[in-house]
C-alpha cells in the first residue's frame, strides 16, 4: 500500500507540471488538435474509411476491416492519430477502448494504443481476443523495429468477455530511472494494475523511444489480426490522452512557443471553458493574462 501511495503522490506531482492533451471525442475530433489519418509507408498512405468511422455524443467508433501494419504488410486502414513533438520529463499515453468481436474469428483481434514513426516503426498496446483460448480477453503489446515484428513482452490477465470488454491502457514514462511502466485496468474495482513485463528500460522499444526522443504520431487503431468474420468487430474509443512536459505557453504543445500559440490565445480569446488549453494560467478564462505568457515566453522550448 506504502509504494501505490507514492506512486499516487509522484503521479500527482508530474500531472501538476506537465501539458495535457486531451480529446474526448464529443461528437468528433477536437480541431485544435489536428488530427490526421496519414501513416508513412502504408498503403493507402490516407488510411481513412468513412464508412467505417463514426462518433456518437463521447465515442469514437472504429469497424475493423481487413488490413494491418503486421511484419512490412502495411495496409492498416481507419488508423487516426495526432502529431507530437519529442516527449519530455514524465510522460503519459492514455486511452479507454471497448472491443466487441462481432463474428470475427481466426485471429488476434485487437484494439488500442499505437505510437508510431511509419509503418515500419511502431509500438503498440492493446486489449485482444484470444483464439487460442476460447476467444477470452487479455492485454499484450508489440513494437517493430524496421519492419521486423516481435512481442513487447508484455502480458496481462486472461479473462471471460462476460467480464467485461472495455479497459484504459496507459504507457508511462519515468525519466529518473530511464523506465517505461505499463499499467492496464478492467474497470472490476480493482484500479490499475501492472502489465507482467514492466517497468522495462525505454530502450528495449526503439520505436517508442524514437517518438519520445524526436516526435512522431500518436494515435488509435482495431486490427483483425488476420481473422475475419460478420458482424465485424467494433472498437470504441471514449478519449486519448498526451501527457508531456511541455512550457506552459506552447499551447499546441509543438515544442516551441511561437506564433503559433499566439493566434491560438487570440482565436480562444474570451473563451470560458476548465481546461482549455489556450487557458496558460488556469483561471477558467482565455484572456490579457494568457496572451501576455505566450508574449512573454517567446521562443522558449
Amino acid at each position: 500500500m506504502r509504494g501505490v501511495v507514492g506512486l499516487l503522490l509522484a503521479w500527482t506531482v508530474a500531472v501538476l507540471s506537465a501539458q495535457p492533451l486531451m480529446d474526448d471525442f464529443f461528437g468528433g475530433f477536437d480541431s485544435q488538435h489536428g488530427w490526421s489519418w496519414g501513416v508513412p509507408r502504408n498503403a493507402p498512405a490516407n488510411t481513412h474509411d468513412p464508412a467505417r468511422v463514426g462518433f456518437t455524443a463521447e465515442h469514437l467508433q472504429i469497424t475493423a476491416q481487413a488490413g494491418t501494419l503486421y511484419q512490412g504488410v502495411n495496409s492498416i486502414r481507419n488508423l487516426p492519430s495526432v502529431s507530437v513533438p519529442a516527449l519530455r520529463g514524465v510522460w503519459v499515453l492514455e486511452t479507454r477502448v471497448r472491443l466487441t468481436r462481432g463474428g470475427a474469428s481466426g485471429g488476434y483481434i485487437q484494439a488500442g494504443l499505437v505510437a508510431f514513426r511509419d509503418a515500419d516503426n511502431y509500438f503498440n498496446l492493446h486489449l485482444v481476443y484470444l483464439p487460442d483460448q476460447n476467444y477470452a480477453l487479455s492485454v499484450s503489446g508489440g513494437h517493430e523495429q524496421a519492419g521486423v515484428y516481435g512481442w513487447a513482452g508484455l502480458s496481462g490477465a486472461v479473462w471471460s468477455p462476460s467480464a467485461g470488454d472495455t479497459v484504459r491502457l496507459m504507457v508511462r514514462y519515468e525519466p529518473d530511472t530511464g523506465r517505461v511502466r505499463v499499467f492496464y485496468d478492467r474497470e472490476d474495482g480493482m484500479h490499475w494494475r501492472e502489465f507482467t513485463g514492466s517497468p522495462r528500460p525505454l530502450s528495449d522499444f526503439p520505436a517508442l523511444q524514437a517518438v519520445a526522443q524526436s516526435g512522431g504520431q500518436i494515435g488509435l487503431y482495431v486490427d483483425l489480426g488476420g481473422g475475419g468474420g460478420s458482424p465485424a468487430p467494433v472498437a470504441t474509443f471514449d478519449y486519448l490522452h498526451i501527457l508531456s512536459d511541455y512550457h506552459p505557453a506552447d499551447v499546441n504543445c509543438d515544442g516551441i512557443v511561437d506564433d503559433a500559440d499566439l493566434l491560438q490565445v487570440l482565436f480562444a480569446f474570451g473563451v470560458q471553458r476548465c481546461n482549455h488549453p489556450a487557458d496558460i494560467n488556469g483561471d477558467g478564462t482565455v484572456d490579457d493574462a494568457d496572451l501576455l505568457q505566450v508574449l512573454f515566453s517567446f521562443g522558449a522550448r
